[in-house]
């Protein structure tokens, strides 16, 4: 270990102790749904790769996330591809799972988990059924959702064994503790918050009655296991935006009633809508309910867990000034395993940044993965960490990737680490490409941190770069490579338009680096991610800003959560947002339309801005194609489309030449 590793995260590696359990050291990898369980809940062999690539990665202590209690048995409380613990059956996988961890180390924990009113119905040995309501407390539905049907108070206590019978399970197969899911918006949570919990019967009420679903699990689980064994709870210290909601007074009272009925630890998130969620996104300060956990310590003996977008530097923090006991680093693990052994070492510039995009849990849900595999945008590797190894090349060949953006500097680094001689060639002054634009608009600063990531890796790798290089067929050609990866990116389209080449009409990407000026008034030719982005970044400099497009929808191809945020930003901004248009013509005084009312209008601006999408440039490849290279496409030049698209192809062809 460096002196700068001791120095600099000494308590971060003190080791440590929840109830009976010694740690190595204080991270704690929070628990995370990941789809990678097979459809029947049990342990997959890719889930088992998963969470021995983060033992190894030198983590003191693995949650394994959301494993439903009741998902067998016909009724809802389980997600898609979610592990199970209701059943003998499942133990023996189990076992394997926990005995990977440990091998290199860490303890393992499962957190035991009922979805609730967010669940599905599971049926043994088939897909996820539908047709079954979900269950809660009361017969209220989360915003969207479907309407659940009233626990019994028989239900109830049902419930209590089944996660005490979970827990016999997880010691049975070697697991070192288990965690009580109390938190977000699942069963448990939703019997503590008044929002979610009208029951007028003993477990509705004040907070002893709505807490009393968790204390009479605790203390179940407490008969099954033993008094030696580590049973903690996770909780919210604060729901947000929520009328009714659970307040951080209310988060210490259940805190401290879990502690008397026997948790050995409180796990502190947090919960909300308006886009303040379990997982801080983009944009949102390090730490973001770290004060949570902060508050709770303060009502508790026994360690606390703090949690949710935690740096290394910041986690050290707060154990040094004693505001938690442990931190929980989730996302971040998934971007890079091996964070806390780079920590350990002093390399933290190695360490592939988590951006807090949210693609792991949006390609959950369908976005960016159609089968929802869970992906990561700077990490390709993640769920399929045995396929993806990287493994030295047979024969070191000459590679040359044209351009320096995410996909083409993941291939270098990928093919350099291979052994390949890799030259990358780069039209522009700095290496970055897109990454650069991208991390310029409000909220998305830590884009910046996977450029300055991706350009120290290929500098200590040995590629060589050359800069302000367009390459032509001619310099491939001289250079004579054996392999080309081609990463030249797209180009704006530029709508025909009567009057687009006037001079009052800019590109996105230049008003966003700074390029060109704009007027006080400004009109976005589009409605995509590109145009509102930009809409937001005029907007906060003042700028009055309409943006028009010709769909039905704004920013329709985003994600839910990104893009409810990214549109209540842009109304709170004073931003016009019109849908449905026809562009006419651009004129001097702005751009007349045909509104989806069919009314022509003249929308006055200074400033005409283009953010209409792009087309991929690939006469490159072709003519490379044609003489015979072995040349491969990669990024924007394939199809536009989102970092996380251009990370993989990068990897997955720097992998396989």
């Amino acid at each position: 270990m460096s002196n700068r590793g001791k120095v600099q995260f000494s308590k971060l590696f003190e080791p440590g102790r929840i109830g009976q359990m010694e740690l190595r050291n204080r991270i704690v990898m929070a628990p995370m749904v990941t789809n990678l369980a097979y459809e029947d809940g049990s342990v997959s062999q890719c889930i088992k790769d998963y969470y021995e690539a983060r033992a190894g990665g030198g983590v003191g202590l693995i949650i394994v996330g959301a494993t439903c209690v009741e998902g067998s048995l016909g009724r809802s409380s389980r997600a898609l591809r979610q592990l199970l613990i209701d059943d003998d059956k499942f133990v023996s996988g189990l076992s394997e799972l926990a005995e990977v961890i440990h091998k290199h180390g860490a303890k393992a924990a499962i957190q035991l988990h009922h979805a609730g009113r967010e669940g599905h119905a599971g049926q043994e040995g088939g897909p996820i059924q539908s047709h079954l309501p979900p269950v809660a407390p009361s017969s209220i539905a989360e915003e969207g959702g479907r309407l659940p049907r009233e626990l019994t108070i028989g239900e109830i206590q049902d419930l209590v064994k089944r996660f005490a019978l979970a827990a016999g399970r997880a010691r049975k197969a070697g697991f070192d503790g288990v965690e009580i899911h109390g938190a977000h918006d699942y069963l448990i949570a939703q019997f503590l918050s008044a929002s979610s919990n009208k029951r007028s019967d003993k477990y509705g009420g004040d907070v002893t009655n709505r807490a009393r679903f968790l204390i009479e699990t605790t203390s179940s689980i407490r008969e099954v296991v033993g008094q030696d064994y580590p049973v903690w709870c996770r909780i919210n210290g604060r729901e947000y935006d929520i009328e009714g909601g659970i307040t951080l007074d209310e988060a210490q009272q259940t805190a401290r009633l879990a502690q008397d009925a026997g948790c050995d630890a409180i796990h502190v998130s947090g919960w909300g809508k308006g886009g303040t969620q379990r997982r801080p996104p983009m944009g949102y300060r390090v730490g973001y309910f770290s004060w949570l956990a902060e508050t709770v310590k303060k009502a508790v003996d026994v360690p606390v867990i703090a949690v949710a977008r935690i740096t290394p530097e910041f986690g050290e923090g707060l154990l040094q000034e004693g505001k938690a006991d442990f931190i929980a680093i989730g996302r971040a693990l998934i971007a890079d395993p091996d964070l806390p052994n780079k920590v350990a070492s002093g390399k933290l510039e190695d360490i592939k940044p988590c951006l807090s995009c949210d693609g792991c849990f949006d390609s959950m849900a369908g976005f960016h993965s159609p089968d929802g595999t869970l992906r990561c945008a700077v990490n390709a590797a993640v769920g399929k960490e045995r396929e993806f190894t990287i493994y030295p090349a047979e024969r070191a060949k000459k590679v040359l990737v044209v351009g320096g953006g995410p996909a083409g500097l993941e291939a270098a680094r990928v093919a350099a680490l291979r052994g390949h001689h890799v030259v990358l060639f780069e039209k522009e002054n700095e290496l970055g490409g897109q990454l650069h634009a991208a991390s310029l608009p409000p909220y998305k600063e830590s884009i910046q941190s996977l450029k300055i990531y991706l350009e120290h890796q290929v500098e200590k790798l040995g590629v060589k770069v050359e800069l302000g290089k367009k390459a032509d067929v001619g310099q491939v050609e001289e250079l004579s490579p054996d392999v080309v990866v081609v990463a030249t990116g797209a180009s704006p389209i530029v709508p025909e338009i009567p009057g687009i080449e006037r001079d009052n009409v800019v590109l996105a990407y230049d008003v966003l680096i700074g390029k060109v000026a704009v007027g006080e008034t400004v009109v976005i030719i589009g409605g995509e991610l590109v145009g509102c982005e930009t809409g937001e970044f005029l907007a906060e400099k003042g700028k009055k800003v309409t943006i028009a497009r010709r769909g039905g929808d704004m920013a329709a191809k985003m994600p839910p959560s990104e893009r409810r945020l990214l549109l209540d930003r842009l109304t709170m901004k004073g931003v016009t947002m019109l849908t449905g248009v026809k562009y006419e013509e651009i004129m001097d005084e702005g751009l007349l339309i045909t509104t989806k009312g069919g009314d022509k209008r003249t929308i006055k601006a200074d400033t005409i801005v283009v953010a209409a999408g792009a087309r991929p440039n690939t006469e490159l490849f072709r003519v490379l194609k044609d003489k015979g290279y072995e040349a491969y496409l990669v990024g924007d030049c394939v199809e536009p489309r989102v970092i996380m698209d251009a990370v993989h192809d990068g990897f997955v062809i720097g992998r396989a030449v």
